[in-house]
């Protein structure tokens, strides 16, 4: 993130007017692991460091460790909400967001982050991930029925317009529900949701697109005959990797498993612990499919009353 001298100076201001020097300190701790202000400063312990000076050098140490915007949500976090009990007015708060702002990113008040706000600029991470980092996450994963069978049957442009449609028509609808596409192989691929209620977020994702499919089938299809979808939802842990193909998870395997070997085209299944969180009216959508002695997954398939 390329820091203006504006920006960095209503940080400095934001410090150095509404909080004393230890109180800089901790808030920079919680982004700077074991900051210590007078080794980064040089002040010996007899001499108190003057708030201006404390206020520049927090703000400088966080931008050269790149965690401005951390930083930033740490402050946010403790104007609205105080630290152990006691509040704390920021000053230069909202001339702070909006600078942030000015670079590409936008504040998500319902989940107190900066996120990118640009669509080019959007990236697997939601620029907040860590790489190696486990996360919980809930994933959405669609796979095109009868790949091999298409390219056979019809011309080589005309599969790839077709799943090029429905690449974007995925991609789309996951963004649109704050999630991000993490894999894509031609035929299919895999998104991630990890903000809020994800469970929820991903399931509605995979219903819309049986949507979108009974939409495209009837009146966009470069082929034809009907494309046909598999869809699956599971939720867990993962790791966060730059490198999808590096990634190991259980989660993963998980949800391959569910979509490759008990869901059939034009539907969607969800697993147990998805389900649990969908409430009355979605859980109505769904049908138990018995898949072993004591499991069961749920299935949703668009069908006429």
């Amino acid at each position: 993130m390329k820091v203006s001298a504006r920006l960095k100076n209503y940080l400095v201001q934001a410090l150095a007017q509404s909080m004393p020097v230890e109180l800089m300190e901790q808030l920079a701790a919680r982004v700077l692991p074991d900051y210590d202000l007078r080794r980064q400063s040089g002040f010996p312990p007899s001499i108190p460091i003057p708030q201006r000076d404390a206020a520049l050098q927090v703000v400088s140490d966080v931008i050269s460790q790149g965690q401005l915007r951390s930083f930033a949500e740490v402050l946010i976090d403790v104007d609205r909400n105080g630290i152990m009990g006691r509040t704390v007015s920021i000053s230069q708060l909202p001339k702070i967001i909006t600078e942030i702002e000015n670079l590409g990113l936008v504040f998500k008040e319902e989940y107190g982050l900066f996120m990118e706000g640009i669509p080019a600029l959007r990236s697997r991470s939601w620029g907040v991930l860590r790489e190696g980092q486990v996360y919980e996450f809930s994933f959405l994963r669609m796979d095109i029925a009868d790949s091999t069978r298409l390219v056979r049957k019809y011309p080589k442009p005309e599969v790839l317009k077709a799943y090029g449609d429905l690449h974007s028509q995925f991609a789309g609808i996951v963004e649109r529900r704050e999630g991000r596409v993490w894999h894509w192989e031609g035929d299919g691929g895999i998104a991630a949701f990890y903000f809020g209620a994800k469970n929820v977020q991903a399931t509605l994702a995979g219903m819309e697109m049986l949507l979108e499919l009974f939409m495209y089938n009837l009146f966009r299809r470069p082929l034809s005959g009907d494309l046909h979808l598999r869809l699956a939802v599971h939720t867990g842990s993962c790791p966060y990797l730059n490198n999808f193909e590096q990634v190991r998870s259980d989660t993963l395997r998980r949800l391959e498993q569910i979509e490759s070997q008990f869901t059939s085209s034009d539907s969607l299944m969800i697993s147990p612990g998805v389900y649990s969180d969908m409430g009355t009216k979605l859980e109505s959508f769904f049908q138990p499919v018995q898949i072993s002695r004591r499991h069961f997954l749920y299935k949703y398939q668009l069908g006429w009353e």
